[in-house]
């Protein structure tokens, strides 16, 4: 009964990597770029051809991983949903180049390492290993960081 006096808990969301945040339309994957999955941003690493990680931009379960390695999504507990995509066309690689320390249903805590990607392999493949953070459900995309600034792993980017 006194749930509905509950003060809703916010959940900031923070970058999953280093690197440029770059608008979601300016991604080279029409899919993305034309918000076909839902709204969010990207984030371009700024380690490049060496290997970097990707960590949990919230506290949540991982509802999505697929063998690939190269998406997660996440649910936390207020049911906001989070999907990860790291690169643009990296699921042709067959999870090679990814490292994955998480399994479907763990829950992770923000800033915990989820994926490591070596970029080396990207770029041997010509492939974008541009992070794409795609807010499936319950997030408005009020980025408290502009477009084209970099980023640290754990900038607090939506509040």
């Amino acid at each position: 009964m006194f749930s509905l006096f509950k003060k809703k808990e916010k959940t900031n969301i923070v970058a999953p990597v280093s690197g440029k945040l770059i608008e979601l339309e300016k991604v080279n994957d029409p899919v993305f770029a034309k918000k076909m999955m839902g709204d969010g941003f990207a984030i371009k690493p700024n380690l490049q051809g060496q290997t970097f990680d990707v960590y949990a931009p919230i506290d949540a379960e991982v509802v999505s991983l697929p063998s690939t390695k190269h998406a997660v999504g996440l649910r936390n507990r207020e049911g906001q949903e989070i999907l990860i995509h790291i690169g643009i066309d990296t699921v042709d690689l067959k999870g090679n180049g990814f490292s994955s320390y998480i399994s479907q249903g763990d829950y992770v805590h923000q800033g915990e390492k989820l994926i490591s990607v070596d970029d080396n392999v990207l770029k041997h493949n010509n492939l974008d290993d541009t992070v794409m953070v795609i807010l499936v459900k319950g997030y408005a995309n009020n980025l408290l960081i502009n477009y084209g600034n970099k980023v640290d792993q754990d900038t607090n980017l939506i509040e």
